[in-house]
């Protein structure tokens, strides 16, 4: 079918109706006027032979002239802006629509090979594939059709229906395509067509509306669906419609060969994923595949990665020399500090605020002298412990016993230091004296300051009166987070130990492609403050998260320095598909001191697992110990946990717990510091360095490409999984692929150049 049938058509309608909408009718004569009005209106604009005429105007009549005059001027028609066009396409807005009755008509020379083409999605038809379209939609409109009801898009799939029906002789009446199933059944009772064009979603809600059964839809023989909006019907629903509406039932969907028939298109795509599929597994270190339709004429890939040879860290000599030089590097650099002193300060920090929490509770008037006894739910009461605090409460009164600040008899409690010990003025004196040896052993107070004004305020944040946020980022400002996070003597060996760890890993990175480091609650910087300057000479490329745009923000004008560095939003307690993270994305993965805050730790670990790739390296710092001014600052926003810390009733994991986590992700641990003897292993904060699917061979999305190269046709979206899902009955879940497809697409639109999303303008 050509340009020239449908302008026939037109002719043939002449003085009768060609189009109904909104109203008002259109004779055949009047849509060719308006249509040479178009060519005459168009060329104004600059429209011309293999120009972009971008539609943006809505679902409206003039649609359907101004796709006709592109046609007829060899232009190229696109409902949607292709990335590929940029800014080269011409627009045509609501503004330009009233220049059609200002225009004089100019019919140009028709000729049925014009070069005109049509944009749909990811598709591009060229004016033969355009004509076979038209011919496959006047199929199925069925012979001699009378009057067709449109209910989609005039500039799109209800445009092409409009024009087959031109084609045969048949006036077309229109209903915008955002039109309720309540309007629509009216629509159709008072258009009386004997064929209905609309999407599959508004065909699904119609046949279920209650009106249906009672709607006089006698005339209606036939009803086209699109199957590429809104999903092909079910045998069940499509058999709903034949008994609700009494009609036949046709389906299009847009494809490579234009709009044809679903269960061609799904043979032939069913085809082509296997063949697809074969070609993946060709490639050396894939285990298995699975290949389904994509957006457009585009595939989802998916691939296992092959078991290697020889499985284990330990036997790999790159990944040990780099260790080995790491941990050189860091025993060098901190060489000439007084660690024995640092390490005093801070478990003087401790004690401290180990006083300050049983000072908190004596304001509150308990343990006020030494014959005052309480039972736990007494102290709850007395403090007005708010009901999320109580759980940390409970662990004071633990740690204070063991810490031999509280006696315990039966259910009672006492205290077991003279109440002068933690009397106002002593704290005052022991808060006064650790700033002074903190300033001369770091250089600095911020974290002092912190855990003051926190100690200050205990009885308050017991209560809930005061939030622990509002301390910790007071008026929204960052300057006592940052130094909470950078100057301890075990934060500046930790930052240290992961700088020079990863920095050589990303220097010996052996890939064609850059490294991939994703860094999780990033926050304040301190990690990636201390790394960044180490990877430089290294092509990294950086993505920093945080669960808050709040750091993010706060990040990037420090950053600026460093064009490898992205920004996104990363939430450790989601699993990393519903926030748009593929499988294997990643050959580093760094958490300086977040997994703590964690819900469930072995979760989050496992999630972070699945989004390294064979061999790729997971580099976290975390305490091990209960650390006691945590307990009375940030402990009040942590959630409360559901993994090991909630069997021991402690602030964070054990050293055994958190190898047997890294344990269960199924990492392999390969290295821990400070080694065993060291100075600051008595502070139980640790760096944990493992390695994930080390009994993989290390497959890349990259080399997969590079080996498919031109023998698949179309765009390819590779993901590498660990393993294909599967149903109950044992075979490929196509179900769940589709869902990840999908997921991943929406990221890859999210991560366009173009796109806010994940971009330095966040």
């Amino acid at each position: 079918m050509t340009v020239r049938q449908i302008i026939h058509g037109l002719e043939r309608l002449g003085s009768r109706a060609a189009l109904v909408s909104s109203g008002r009718e259109w004779t055949g004569a009047q849509m060719l006027d308006w249509t040479y009005r178009a060519v005459t209106a168009l060329r104004q604009r600059g429209a011309a032979a293999g120009r972009s005429l971008r539609w943006s105007a809505g679902d409206v009549p003039q649609a359907l002239p101004i796709r006709l005059a592109a046609m007829l001027l060899g232009a190229r028609f696109s409902a949607e802006q292709p990335a590929s066009e940029g800014g080269d396409a011409l627009t045509i807005t609501d503004a330009d629509l009233s220049a059609l009755d200002a225009a004089r008509a100019s019919e140009p020379r028709m000729a049925d090979d014009a070069p005109f083409s049509v944009v749909r999605g990811s598709f591009v038809w060229s004016a033969a594939v355009f004509g076979e379209s038209l011919a496959a939609m006047r199929d199925a409109l069925g012979p001699s059709p009378a009057r067709t009801a449109v209910l989609s898009s005039l500039a799109g799939f209800g445009g092409d229906a409009a024009f087959a029906s031109w084609s045969a002789g048949a006036p077309v009446h229109h209903l915008p395509a955002a039109a309720s199933p309540a309007k629509a059944l009216a629509f159709l009772e008072r258009a009386a067509p004997d064929c209905a064009i609309l999407s599959a979603a508004l065909l699904r809600s119609l046949v279920a509306h209650p009106a249906a059964a009672l709607a006089d839809l006698g005339s209606l023989r036939r009803v086209v669906y699109d199957a590429g909006v809104g999903g092909a019907l079910s045998v069940e629903s499509s058999a709903a419609v034949r008994r609700v509406l009494g009609a036949e039932l046709a389906d299009r969907i847009a494809s490579g060969a234009g709009l044809v028939p679903l269960e061609r298109e799904l043979r032939r795509a069913e085809q082509e994923a296997a063949r697809i599929a074969e070609l993946v597994t060709s490639c050396p270190g894939v285990a298995a595949a699975a290949v389904i339709p994509s957006e457009g004429d585009s595939w989802a890939v998916f691939a296992v990665p092959a078991k290697r040879a020889r499985d284990g860290a330990d036997g790999d000599a790159s990944g040990q020399r780099l260790i080995s030089e790491a941990t050189a590097a860091l025993e060098a650099e901190f060489a000439g500090t007084d660690l024995n002193r640092a390490i005093a300060a801070v478990e003087r920090l401790g004690q401290t605020a180990l006083l300050s929490m049983l000072n908190a509770l004596s304001r509150s008037g308990l343990f006020t002298d030494a014959a005052a006894v309480h039972t736990v739910d007494e102290v709850l009461a007395r403090a007005r412990v708010a009901a999320e605090h109580r759980p940390l409460i409970r662990r004071w009164l633990r740690v204070l016993t063991e810490q031999q600040l509280l006696r315990r008899d039966g259910d009672l409690l006492s205290a077991a230091r003279p109440v002068g010990d933690y009397s106002d003025a002593a704290l005052a004196r022991a808060w006064d004296e650790l700033k002074g040896e903190w300033l001369a052993t770091v250089g600095a107070t911020g974290t002092i300051d912190y855990a003051l004004r926190n100690a200050e305020r205990l009885p308050d944040m017991i209560s809930g009166a005061v939030r622990a946020v509002h301390l910790l980022f007071p008026e929204g400002r960052t300057d006592l987070a940052r130094a909470l996070y950078r100057e301890s003597i075990a934060a500046r060996y930790q930052h240290r130990a992961v700088s020079h760890l990863v920095s050589r890993i990303a220097k010996a990175w052996p890939g064609q492609r850059p490294i991939r480091l994703l860094e999780v609650g990033a926050g304040t910087g301190a990690t990636s403050e201390s790394l960044l300057p180490e990877l430089s000479g290294a092509d990294v490329d950086y993505l920093y998260t945080d669960i808050s745009r709040y750091f993010l923000d706060q990040a990037a004008p420090r950053l600026t320095a460093y064009p490898s560095v992205r920004f996104g939003l990363y939430d450790i307690n989601a699993a990393p598909r519903e926030q748009g993270f593929v499988p294997s994305s990643f050959d580093v993965i760094i958490g300086g001191g977040v997994l703590n805050a964690a819900r469930n730790t072995d979760a989050s670990v496992r999630w972070l697992s699945e989004l390294l790739g064979p061999g790729g390296w997971l580099v976290l710092t975390e305490p091990t110990v209960e650390e006691f001014w945590v307990m009375a600052s940030q402990a009040f926003m942590l959630d409360d946990a559901s993994d090991g810390r909630a069997e021991t009733e402690s602030t964070f994991l054990s050293l055994p717990q958190w190898n047997a986590v890294l344990d269960g992700a199924g990492l392999q641990r390969v290295l821990g510091l400070p080694e065993d003897g060291h100075p600051l292993q008595r502070l139980g904060h640790r760096v944990f360095a493992a390695r994930a699917k080390t009994d993989r061979v290390p497959l890349t999305s990259e080399r997969l490409s590079a080996h498919l190269g031109e023998r698949v046709g179309a765009a390819a979206r590779i993901d590498i999984v660990d393993e294909l899902p599967l149903t109950s009955g044992g075979t490929v879940d196509r179900e769940r692929l589709r869902d990840w497809a999908a997921r991943r697409q929406r990221l890859d639109s999210r991560s366009n150049p173009k796109a806010a999303s994940q971009a330095r303008s966040q």
